[in-house]
């Protein structure tokens, strides 16, 4: 049966790679809307919708207070008005981040109010609704020095510039952005999915930033050996074909 998605900031990180992922499904139709997209797009067809991924939000540290309230809090309700005023009762995955639980920048506390609307609508309307409070990411076409330390330290890497750690034994939780979407997609089925509300990813990695940093490291000197491959160590695998995939991105752009 034909599957009606709604997915907002489908040219962002995660949303480029869900995308992709959900294409895989023939029986899947996406609508896209971005950030300062056509917003009677919206109104036309969200009738149509049987599941909205809300991915669209304002991320980047160096945006203003008003930029996070418009962008995440504002745009969220915009949508719940939305779906209230029509009476339509349709499942919501959001992406919300760690930050979101004790929040203390404008970023977090941002995510947090929206988080707030979306389990309040999925409440009033008895919909299922599902907040993904997801820790770093890492993965594919993530933009260097924007939000992501390991996406910046892997161009510097391969653009021989320093990568700068100043506390190497600092822990990080990250996941891969794969293993992200490809568990968003069995949301669509609600059997899948024994709980909603408060999510986590099911693969969440442990490391510290000076493991990072050493892993660049080696892949770098290892990066034109055809031989060399990650055994026994799975973040390790992803990071290196992670990093595989920038350096081989780079020099076609050269």
């Amino acid at each position: 049966m034909l599957k009606n998605i709604l997915l907002t900031g489908s040219r962002g990180f995660i949303g480029t790679h869900l995308k992709n992922e959900l294409l895989k499904n023939s029986n899947t139709h996406i609508f896209e809307y971005i950030r300062g997209g056509t917003w009677s797009m919206v109104e036309n067809s969200i009738e149509e919708i049987d599941f909205i991924y809300h991915l669209a939000g304002e991320v980047d540290p160096k945006s203003n207070h008003d930029s996070f309230v418009s962008n995440n809090i504002n745009l969220t309700e915009k949508f719940i008005q939305l779906l209230e005023q029509k009476k339509l009762s349709i499942p919501i995955l959001f992406t919300s981040s760690i930050h979101a639980k004790n929040p203390k920048n404008d970023y977090g506390t941002t995510k947090q109010k929206s988080e707030e609307l979306i389990l309040e609508y999925g409440y009033r309307n008895k919909v299922q609704t599902y907040i993904y409070r997801l820790p770093h990411l890492f993965g594919q076409n993530c933009k260097p020095n924007y939000n992501s330390v390991i996406s910046t330290w892997i161009y510097n890497s391969i653009n021989d510039l320093e990568i700068k750690v100043f506390d190497r034994n600092i822990t990080m939780h990250y996941s891969y952005v794969k293993d992200i979407v490809k568990e968003f997609t069995q949301c669509l089925d609600s059997k899948n999915i024994k709980q909603q509300g408060y999510l986590e990813p099911s693969i969440i990695y442990e490391t510290s930033l000076g493991e990072v940093v050493d892993f660049l490291e080696e892949f770098k000197y290892n990066i034109k050996n055809s031989k060399y491959e990650v055994i026994d160590n799975e973040f390790k695998a992803k990071l290196f074909t992670t990093y595989q995939d920038y350096y081989h991105t780079t020099h076609l752009k050269d």
